[in-house]
């Protein structure tokens, strides 16, 4: 039997045009796919974006060094710390322990702490209670005897139920007792620590605010700024992944405001009209939100953003290649 000729058939004609056709379409539809990816990858909007979480990197740490000036200056820790611990312990027994050698020399002359190790609250604590029945050191105590003196506390005190919950039988009772407190004012330095922060928060919003309106740093301004300017879109572009590379913010310290000038800001002109207004007000309120976030974040996002714009340039030498 002799092979069948598709060639001089009009179906197998068909056939093999088909297939051509077909191979055809794919090979168009992958160089339309690398070239789609490679787009996407150089688009201007992305080193937009790269460019503006640069500005709220750098503007972040501004507003972290004045508002961690401003928190030295009015050692807001040591206050918030000193409001902790009054609240722990109550007024009357804060004053004693902070007025004992182990605490008060933790401190400049007529400074306070910003910072108690739990341990050595716990000790000062129960050294000042036994102090107050002029008898022997807190250590020497034995459990019965240490319900005696728990006993000696003020009814009304909270102080006195919270020591009677945490004694526990046995010679070795002083210790544990100690320790358990220990326990008990580490897990309040935590919430001691949660109120600093969130006040930090709102010092940094209103800091983020002041430098924000200050220097006009208009989010939107910006945006548009680098929209239309190639030159300086690819300029920040640049630094910015400079700067993503660099592995730690703490290294981007030196020489923020220096890194601010490149940046569209400043009060050249003033907004006129409602609507340049409105979008100024907007500019700053999103500027402020943002810096409100933190230069870690921040440079944690920085970091994604130049890998995702160095992608494209690694995807365009493999399509070239």
């Amino acid at each position: 039997m002799e092979p069948w000729d598709w060639s001089s058939n009009p179906s197998g004609r068909d056939f093999n045009r088909s297939v051509a056709r077909e191979e055809g379409n794919q090979e168009w539809d992958t160089e339309n796919s690398k070239a789609a990816v490679t787009s996407m990858f150089e688009h201007p909007i992305l080193d937009i974006g790269l460019g503006l979480v640069f500005f709220y990197v750098i503007l972040s740490m501004v507003a972290s060094a004045v508002q961690e000036w401003i928190a030295s200056l009015l050692a807001l820790r040591s206050r918030n710390l000193l409001s902790g611990v009054q609240n722990l312990i109550g007024d009357e027994y804060a004053k004693e322990v902070y007025a004992h050698p182990l605490i008060k020399n933790l401190a400049k002359p007529n400074k306070l702490p910003s910072y108690i190790a739990p341990e050595t609250l716990s000790t000062v604590l129960l050294e000042v209670v036994a102090r107050e029945s002029g008898e022997k050191p807190f250590v020497a105590y034995k459990a019965d005897e240490l319900r005696e003196l728990v006993d000696k506390i003020d009814g009304k005190h909270p102080l006195k139920d919270i020591l009677g919950a945490l004694i526990d039988e046995g010679d070795a009772a002083a210790s544990a007792l100690k320790e358990r407190l220990s326990g008990w004012f580490d897990e309040g330095m935590a919430r001691i620590s949660g109120w600093y922060k969130r006040k930090a928060k709102v010092w940094i919003f209103g800091i983020a605010a002041v430098v924000t309106v200050s220097i006009n740093a208009s989010t939107i301004h910006i945006a548009e700024e680098l929209w239309r300017n190639d030159v300086l879109r690819e300029q920040i572009a640049v630094q910015a992944q400079a700067a993503a590379q660099s592995g730690q913010v703490a290294e981007l310290e030196a020489g923020n405001l220096k890194r601010l000038e490149v940046f569209p800001i400043g009060w050249n002109q003033f907004p006129t009209g409602p609507l340049e207004i409105f979008k100024t007000l907007l500019g700053w309120l999103i500027t402020a939100a943002a810096v409100s976030l933190g230069a870690p974040f921040w440079f944690d996002l920085l970091g994604k953003v130049a890998n995702l714009r160095g992608s494209g340039g690694k995807a365009q030498a493999r399509q070239s290649s």
